[in-house]
């Protein structure tokens, strides 16, 4: 047996009822936190809650009506549709592979049992890579926030850095329990800002609007427009370590 790819000892194992294979008698990452002076887990379910609704619904909400806008409404309800349930199933093998391996804390470390030191490092790179992506993408829409409220009357870049000043402030608590309690007011405003949105939209509707049931574009522009929705549905990466 290669004990790169499973470095466990003998006495890890057990027989399992019925057959000669042998599986890894394995316990949560960071055990029984009963009578530990700190304890890791600390999240309640209510904040796991909010906190995957700030990082899911809050990323792409917004852009989906530009979506729709540019496939038309039928294509865009298909795709945000199955996507939605695209996301709801992949959610759940997220969640049984984590009740079958308690010890997984991140997705490399599911990457490491699927494919070993490889799954891994590519899991791992993947998971830092989007981290990375979406926090820029977060930091384009604090530059075109700032820029719409004060006219462009500044560099953009320099909107980018201003925003970028309370980002990081904001992430310095570097625990899950306090960066759940700043997704409250984030959930509330995009909750707010939502509703205000399609308030608006009903009330002073634009002259000659026209709702298209389907759009001829080219393949880069409904590339990009399909984007927003999967974007949309992108925090699973997050799963493993609430």
């Amino acid at each position: 047996m290669d004990e790169e790819k499973y470095p466990y000892t003998p006495s890890d194992y057990s027989p399992p009822s019925g057959g000669d294979h042998r599986q890894p008698v394995t316990d949560d990452v960071f055990g029984n936190e009963e009578n530990n002076a700190i304890k890791y887990k600390t999240l309640s379910w209510q904040l796991v809650a909010v906190l995957m609704i700030a990082e899911i619904v809050s990323n792409g909400m917004l852009s989906l009506p530009s979506s729709l806008a540019v496939v038309g409404i039928v294509p865009g309800v298909i795709i945000i549709v199955f996507l939605g349930i695209f996301g709801t199933f992949t959610s759940w093998i997220l969640i049984q592979f984590k009740l079958r391996h308690p010890e997984v804390h991140n997705m490399g470390d599911a990457g490491y049992i699927l494919a070993g030191p490889i799954g891994r490092e590519v899991l791992s790179a993947g998971t830092i890579i989007f981290a990375i992506f979406a926090t820029g993408g977060q930091l384009l829409a604090g530059q075109i926030a700032l820029g719409v409220l004060s006219n462009n009357q500044l560099c953009l870049m320099l909107y980018t850095g201003i925003f970028a000043i309370p980002t990081f402030i904001f992430s310095l608590p570097r625990t899950l329990d306090r960066l759940s309690w700043l997704s409250i007011p984030s959930v509330i405003s995009i909750l707010v800002a939502g509703i205000i949105g399609m308030v608006a939209a009903g009330v002073y509707p634009l002259e000659g609007r026209v709702i298209n049931i389907a759009v001829q574009t080219d393949f880069v522009t409904a590339f990009v427009a399909i984007t927003n929705p999967v974007f949309a549905y992108a925090g699973h990466f997050m799963f493993f370590i609430m």
